[in-house]
């Protein structure tokens, strides 16, 4: 199951023009890069990303969380920049 707050959604559409309701289909890209956001995580929290495309954005980046719940708590998103396009397109070619 997919949550997050409402307002920080609201707040991703109006600075990065990605809603949150249309983006959980990332999870279903094959060629997505998953990694630990460690830089980002604090002691009660564990980030994780995941580059790959949505059918609505194309590229982007997502960054989540996983509750005590098994929910899926997604934090912010925004388009991928060059470098995560780069990387992705490498990944996707050893496919």
């Amino acid at each position: 199951m997919f949550v997050w707050d409402n307002s920080k959604r609201k707040k991703v559409i109006e600075e990065h023009n990605i809603d949150f309701n249309l983006i959980s289909d990332i999870f279903e890209d094959p060629f997505s890069i998953d990694f630990q956001d460690a830089e980002h995580s604090d002691d009660e929290e564990i980030r994780y990303g995941v580059i790959g495309k949505s059918a609505e954005y194309g590229l982007i980046i997502l960054i989540y969380t996983v509750t005590n719940n098994d929910e899926v708590r997604f934090i912010t998103s925004r388009r991928a920049e060059k470098w995560m396009v780069k990387e992705y397109e490498k990944h996707r070619k050893r496919y």
